[in-house]
C-alpha cells in the first residue's frame, strides 16, 4: 500500500541519517536546546527587563501585566532561535530540514507578532504623548486598529513562510485601501494635522487659547481627529485639527508674564517738581515691590508721554513676574492703590475729564 511504502521510506531515511550523523554533535545539540528550555523563563525576563528599561527612557514604562504577557512569547522565541542553531549541527535530511525550518519559522513569527500585539497599548500611549505632553486623548480605538493591523500582518507573514500565493488578495486589498483613502481623505487630513499639533506642542489640556483672534476658550481634550475647546460661555466646541493646523493660535497659558500698561492722568496744575517726584517714586515701586520683572529682557518705562485736554499723562509700562490672572489682578490692585497714594503724597491729584462752557449775554438780547 502507498501509505506503508511512504512510512517505510521515511524510516529508511531516518536510519540512514542516524547512521551518518555526528553522534557527539547530535548529543551536544540536544543538550544545548534542553538547557535553553530549562533557562527560558530567566532569559525571557532579562530580555523583557531590557525592553522595559528602553521604554522607560521614552517615558512609557511597561506595566507588570504587560511584562508578564511578553514573557511567554519571548521565551518561545528564545527556544525557537536555539532550535535553529541546533539544526545546523544536526544536518537533517533535506526534506525534513525544510519542514522543520518552516515550522520553527512559523513559531518565531507567531511569537514576534504576539509580542507586538501585547505592545500595542504602550506604543499607542507613547504616540498620544499623555505623559510627555500633558495631552488627554481617547486612544482606545487607536489600540484596536493597531492590534488589527498586527494580526493582519502576522497572518500575511505566516502564509508567506509556507509559500502561499496571496498576491491576488493583496492586490484586492490595495484597491480597497485606495478607495477607502479617497473616501476618508478628510479623516486622514485631520489625523495628520492632529499628530502635527501634538508634536509641535502648540497647546495642551488646560491651556487658554484664542483661535484666529475671534474665539477664546480652554482646551479640554485633544484627539487625533478633533480638539475640544470650551468657551467662557461654557459651550463645548469640537474643532477639526486641520482647521487648527492652519489657524493662528494664541496660547495665553504659555506666556511667561503679563503686561501692565497704564496712562496715569495728573491734573494740569501739577508742577514739574511734583511730576518728577511722582515718576521717581513710581519707578522705585516698580523696582522694589517684587511684583514686576526687572530683568533686561522685560522693558520698563515710567515717563511723561504727553498732554490731554485736562491732564498731564504719565505712562507706566512693565511686566509682571507671574502670568497667572489672579496674581495679575492682585498686582494691578496694589499698583492702583500706590498711584492714588503717590498722587496725594506729591500734593497733586488725578485728573478726570472736564469741559468748560463760557456763556456770555449779548447786549441785543437784553
Amino acid at each position: 500500500m502507498p501509505f506503508k511504502e511512504a512510512v517505510s521510506d521515511l524510516v529508511t531515511r531516518v536510519q540512514d541519517w542516524l547512521s551518518s550523523a555526528d553522534q557527539i554533535g547530535v548529543v551536544v545539540a540536544i543538550v544545548f536546546v534542553a538547557i535553553i528550555i530549562w533557562l527560558r523563563k530567566p532569559l525571557a525576563k532579562m530580555v523583557v527587563g531590557a525592553l522595559d528599561s528602553l521604554m522607560t527612557r521614552l517615558a512609557v514604562g511597561l506595566s507588570e501585566e504587560t511584562k508578564a504577557e511578553l514573557t511567554v512569547p519571548t521565551s518561545v522565541l528564545i527556544v525557537t532561535l536555539s532550535a535553529f542553531l541546533a539544526l545546523d549541527v544536526l544536518q537533517l535530511p533535506e526534506f525534513a530540514d525544510g519542514i522543520v525550518r518552516r515550522v520553527l519559522t512559523s513559531i518565531a513569527v507567531l511569537a514576534v507578532f504576539a509580542g507586538w500585539y501585547n505592545l500595542c497599548g504602550p506604543f499607542v500611549s507613547l504616540l498620544s504623548g499623555e505623559t510627555r505632553l500633558g495631552v488627554k486623548m481617547e486612544s482606545g480605538w487607536m489600540e484596536r486598529v493597531a492590534r488589527f493591523g498586527v494580526v493582519l500582518f502576522g497572518i500575511t507573514a505566516l502564509l508567506t513562510v509556507w509559500e502561499v500565493d496571496i498576491s491576488s488578495a493583496l492586490t484586492g486589498v490595495g484597491v480597497l485601501g485606495a478607495g477607502l483613502a479617497i473616501a476618508t481623505q478628510d479623516l486622514i487630513r485631520n489625523l495628520v494635522a492632529g499628530m502635527n499639533n501634538i508634536s509641535e506642542k502648540r497647546f495642551s489640556v488646560g491651556d487658554v487659547v484664542q483661535i484666529e483672534g475671534i474665539f477664546v476658550g480652554t482646551v479640554e481634550q485633544i484627539d487625533l481627529r478633533s480638539t475640544l475647546l470650551r468657551g467662557f460661555d461654557q459651550i463645548p466646541r469640537y474643532i477639526p485639527n486641520s482647521e487648527l493646523a492652519n489657524a493662528v493660535v494664541l496660547n495665553y497659558s504659555q506666556r511667561r508674564n503679563r503686561r501692565v500698561k497704564l496712562s496715569i492722568p495728573l491734573v494740569l496744575a501739577t508742577t514739574q517738581a511734583q511730576i518728577s517726584e511722582f515718576c521717581d517714586t513710581l519707578r522705585k515701586h516698580l523696582k522694589e515691590s517684587g511684583d514686576f520683572d526687572v530683568s533686561e529682557d522685560a522693558p520698563q518705562y515710567v515717563h511723561v508721554e504727553g498732554l490731554s485736554d485736562s491732564a498731564v499723562l504719565v505712562m507706566f509700562y512693565a511686566w509682571t513676574n507671574d502670568p497667572d490672572y489672579a496674581s495679575f489682578l492682585e498686582v494691578t490692585e496694589r499698583l492702583t492703590l500706590k498711584i492714588m497714594e503717590l498722587a496725594s503724597a506729591c500734593d497733586t491729584a488725578l485728573a478726570y475729564p472736564t469741559q468748560t462752557l463760557n456763556m456770555s449775554e449779548s447786549a441785543s438780547d437784553v
